[in-house]
Formats: structure tokens, C-alpha cells, sequence
């Protein structure tokens, strides 16, 4: 992968297990990440460098599960692997789903079970359903192309970098930036 790339994700690209100290520390967080983009989103530039700033600022809690995120998805060939990449972002398929549909303005929404499918390889990842997923990633979309052998449509945004960086927070550190971003929201 290329200069972008996170120790935990080359971990889950070689198909090996994340150390609890790689892994997200809060199995529910997730839960929390599309109300967080659902209030950064309308954000202007300054917005989001403020609520980036706030999510940089926060220290890590202890773990409030017993262990890191469970390795799912076992199945060989890119959706799979994909979503062994957002497992590893502390997304749960529900998250994923309201998720893109968040980064596609509402243009997209599938079924959980849609992408259930996706990870165990029963159903195709398509370069439009890539390229919505790899606005999630912070992963180069050159590099996404590589892994899973289909290019990507381009993103419709990209907030990566965002949910990378607050993986490893828990659910009610979400949900105060959430709150932080909903008061700084143009109104």
C-alpha cells in the first residue's frame, strides 16, 4: 500500500489478526460514525478543521470490551478484503450501510444484508460501490485499485481520514463530537 497506509490495515491485508493494541478500543463506537457525519458533512472547511482539531485532541479510554474487534468476513476476493478494512475502521454493517449512504448524499442506500453479502463473497463489489466505500477508507484509491483488481468510481467525498481517526475512540467520545459539530453548524 502506499505512504497513506495504517500498520492495522497491512495486518488485515496479510490476513492477520490485529493486536488489542491496534484495535479499536469500543466495539459500539461505530454504531456512532454516520450521526457523526451527518453533522460534519454541511460543514464548512473551517467546521471540519475544528471538529478534526477536537477528534485529534481526545485522549484514548481504556477498553470497554474484553477484546479487540472480532475478525470477520473469512472469505477470499475484494469485498471481502474491503470490509475486513472497515471492520478494521470499528464499522459495523450497519454503520456501513447508513454510512454510505451519508457520503452519497442519499444517492445509495443498500440493505445490511447487502452488505453482509459483500463480505462473505456472495455478492460482486462494483467500481460505484468502491468508490463510495473508499471515501470511508483514507485509502488512496490507486492502492484500493491494486488490492482488490477493480477501479474505483471516484469517491463522492472523502472523509477517510475522519473515521481512521476516530476508530480507536469510544462511543461517548463520538457522540460529544458529534454534539460539538451539530453547535458549530451553520444554521
Amino acid at each position: 500500500m502506499g505512504e497513506k497506509s495504517h500498520e492495522s490495515d497491512r495486518l488485515v491485508i496479510a490476513g492477520q489478526p490485529v493486536p488489542d493494541e491496534l484495535a479499536p478500543r469500543d466495539s459500539t463506537a461505530g454504531g456512532s460514525i454516520p450521526g457523526l457525519l451527518r453533522a460534519f458533512l454541511p460543514l464548512n472547511a473551517d467546521g471540519r478543521a475544528e471538529v478534526r482539531a477536537l477528534v485529534r485532541s481526545l485522549p484514548q479510554r481504556e477498553r470497554t470490551d474484553p477484546v479487540g474487534i472480532p475478525h470477520a468476513y473469512d472469505a477470499e476476493g475484494p469485498g471481502p478484503l474491503v470490509m475486513r478494512l472497515l471492520r478494521n475502521r470499528n464499522m459495523n454493517l450497519g454503520a456501513v450501510a447508513k454510512s454510505v449512504y451519508m457520503v452519497t448524499r442519499g444517492r445509495r442506500y443498500w440493505a445490511v444484508s447487502t452488505y453482509g453479502m459483500i463480505g462473505h463473497g456472495g455478492k460482486e463489489l462494483t467500481p460505484d460501490l468502491l468508490g463510495d466505500l473508499c471515501a470511508l477508507l483514507d485509502v488512496p484509491a490507486a492502492d484500493l485499485a491494486r488490492l482488490t483488481g477493480i477501479t474505483p468510481d471516484p469517491a463522492p467525498v472523502n472523509v477517510g481520514d475522519l473515521v481512521w481517526d476516530v476508530r480507536r475512540l469510544t462511543r461517548d467520545q463520538i457522540e460529544h463530537v458529534i454534539k460539538a459539530a451539530e453547535a458549530i453548524r451553520p444554521r
